[in-house]
Formats: C-alpha cells, structure tokens, sequence
C-alpha cells in the first residue's frame, strides 16, 4: 500500500499557526481493514516522523500526531522528544477493557509530566469524562460540536481544538468558541514523503529477527514482548487457546514464555509481527503460509530434528511473493537468514526443499483430506507416511493440529 506522509497547520484564533499534524494518508486499494490500518499506521507514522525529524516537520512549532488511546502504549512512541510533540488522543481502534484503559491514563500523566502536550477527542471525554483532568485541549469535529460542552470546557481552563474546518462559514460559526482552528480553509496541507508498507514491515521483521538471533532466554523474550500490550494480550491468548489445551490458565508473560520455550517464542513474535498485515492483506495465503510452517515443523521433528526451526522458517515464507510482492529469496537474503533457509529456495534436491514439496502437498489437499470420511485410505496420506517413515495416523493428526494453529493464530 502507498503511504503519504503530510503535515497540516493548526492556527489559533488570529491566524497564527501554533503547530502541525503529521499523519499518513493512503493511496490506491484500501487492503488493509479499518482497524488493522489505524493500529499499523500509528507506528509507521511515528516511525516515520522520528526518521524525518520532529524538528523539520514543526519548525520550531509542537507536531501533532494522533493516537488510538488502545495503542498509546506502543514502544515506538519513545523515539520522540516529548518537548517538540503533542498527542491527539483518540477513542480505541477495538474495544478496551479496564486494565488497558488505567495503564493508559497512568502512561498519559507520564507524558504530561515530561512536557508533552496532550489533546483529547471529545468522543473519547464523552466516554472517560476523567480525562478532562489530563487534557490541554479537547478535539471537536466541525460537524458535530456540541457548544454546552464547549463552554463547560472552557469554564474549566481547557483549550478547545476544531477540526475539519473546510469553509469560511464553519471557520467564522466556531471562531469566538474556539481556541485552535485545522482543516483545508486554515492550511491544506503539505506531502513530505512517499513510502511504501511492505517495506516498513520488512525492516520491522529486519530488527526483530536481529533479537532472536540475540535473546539468551525466555524470560529475556518476555521482557521485550510485555512492552507491547497488543503482543502480551495476544501471547496469552494464544498460550490459553483451544489449541494447547491447558488444563490451568496461565496468567502472567514469564510462565508463558517458559511454556513456550525460546525457540517457540522466536516463531511465535515472527508470526505476530506480520499477522495483522498478512491476514487483511492475503488472508488465504497468509493462512496457508502459517499451515505450511507447522507442518514442516512437525515433519522435520521426526524425519531431522535439528532442522526444526529452520523448517518451520522456510515454510512461513514460502508464499511471502503473495503477501509483500517480494520473493522468498530476495525477502530471507534482506533479512540475513540462515544460509540452511536459503538453500531450500535455491536447490530443490535439498533436505527442507523436499521437505517444502511435502508440506506444500498436504495444505494443498487439506480440504479434501479434511472432508474425508476415511483419510487414512487416501493417497495422499498413504505416500507421505511412507515416504517419511511415519504412521498415517501421525501426518494426519500433524495436519489438523497445523490449521488449527493457523486458525487460532490469524483470530488472536
């Protein structure tokens, strides 16, 4: 997807611009979900600002960026130099439960403590009247700006920002209401770079790739991961699923990662990195992608087991054409894999090539081995058993527990 970074002035009630919104607007065929966009957009776009310099896009006013309050707990946010920026804070992408919300509003007076300037929406006051108290300013839209909250905002010190100010007429309605003006009749805006998605996926994969070539133990893994609260709700999740089938809960991140076991947790962070994208962006081969992984996993258990992890690699990339448009070699190459992973795209006679035909062979005939009323008759089963050295019973439960794991993954 194209991506194009702006900025847009905010000015005050004499004209004078008090600062600039940096945010991304998309190009071409919307193939990322409302949802999955928001969340992935706010970290390529504070990314990207950090890239650009805060300093530059401001000039010496405060940046603005907006932030789904569900995602304000986003490691990246501290690339910014909390003196230059101001957050726009915004109600949840998805819903948001208790805890989310108090770690968010402590995360918040963090913030404010530093410097930060902090703007709430007035969708989100509505719901967390509580956050007034934090609040510099409270965001209205043009066409829905209900003026007796306006004034009661204003009794209480706080400044009042509207946005989507298109016209003359809505500029002069608010002008003696509000504090701060945004829209095309104030500033229309001003592109400062083109980028691509993909490629800010593939330098994300880059960096955390580096980190599991690096990470000693589990407990170190799940240090880093409770720092994302989107990767630690889904980790537990995960570990608590119908797939594992664990007769206890596990409730905190240092069991999950011992559960797990490091190599685990390596294929599991590399899953999660790409998952939101790769669902929205080819659910189909991105499910059958996560398939073709646990069963070359599985497989290399009993035929090479020292190969396990570097199976479970080749087959998760092996569609990676369908999903970034980019080949698996170029993709594993970028991305300094293991020259064992290489060799399964480069020769075909090698041991995770073959072992790639297999898996590949049994996720294309899932459905029909799926459906059928005796699959151990099957050919299919029948040629990869013995081909392998295992019963049929083993490639048939290794299939099932291999979309299973697919399915839970891509609904977490």
């Amino acid at each position: 997807m194209d991506l194009e970074a702006k900025r847009q002035a905010i000015a005050d009630r004499e004209g004078e611009r008090v600062g600039y919104e940096f945010f991304l607007i998309s190009h071409g065929k919307a193939d990322l979900s409302p949802e999955v966009l928001s969340n992935k957009t706010t970290f390529i776009t504070v990314r990207t600002l950090a890239e650009y310099g805060v300093k530059k896009v401001g000039e010496g006013k405060r940046v603005f960026v907006k932030i789904p309050i569900d995602t304000l707990l986003v490691k990246v946010l501290d690339l910014l130099d909390s003196r230059t920026v101001a957050y726009k804070i915004h109600p949840p992408v998805v819903g948001m439960g208790k805890t989310v919300y108090t770690r968010s509003v402590s995360y918040m007076e963090k913030l404010k403590s530093e410097g930060v300037f902090i703007s709430v929406h007035a969708d989100l006051i509505a719901q967390y009247d509580d956050l007034v108290q934090i609040a510099d300013m409270v965001e209205f839209d043009a066409r829905r700006v209900d003026l007796k909250e306006v004034h009661r905002l204003r009794d209480m010190g706080v400044k009042v920002l509207i946005t989507g100010i298109d016209s003359g007429r809505y500029y002069n309605r608010f002008r003696s209401y509000a504090d701060c003006f945004q829209g095309d009749y104030i500033d229309e805006g001003m592109t400062l770079e083109k980028i691509r998605i993909a490629p800010y996926l593939k330098s994300t994969l880059l960096r955390l790739l580096v980190l599991l070539n690096t990470a000693q133990s589990p407990t170190e893994f799940a240090k880093v991961i409770e720092t994302d609260v989107g990767m630690s709700a889904k980790l537990l999740r995960f570990v608590n699923s119908a797939f594992f089938s664990l007769r206890k809960k596990i409730a905190s991140l240092d069991q999950a990662a011992i559960y797990f076991g490091l190599k685990n947790l390596r294929n599991f962070v590399l899953v999660l990195s790409m998952n939101d994208y790769a669902t929205v962006k080819n659910p189909v081969a991105w499910r059958r992608s996560l398939i073709r992984a646990r069963i070359m996993e599985e497989l290399s258990k009993a035929v090479n087991p020292d190969l396990s992890s570097e199976a479970y690699m080749v087959g998760l990339f092996s569609l990676i054409d369908l999903i970034l448009g980019v080949g698996p070699l170029e993709f594993l190459k970028e991305v300094n894999a293991d020259e064992t992973v290489l060799r399964a795209f480069e020769d075909k006679s090698s041991p995770l090539a073959k072992l790639l035909e297999v898996a590949s062979l049994l996720e294309d005939k899932e459905r029909e081995i799926i459906a059928s009323k005796d699959p151990l008759s099957l050919p299919v089963i029948r040629d990869v058993a013995s081909g392998l050295g295992l019963s049929g019973k083993d490639v048939l439960e290794i299939l099932k527990g291999s979309c299973l794991m697919a399915d839970t993954i891509i609904h977490l």
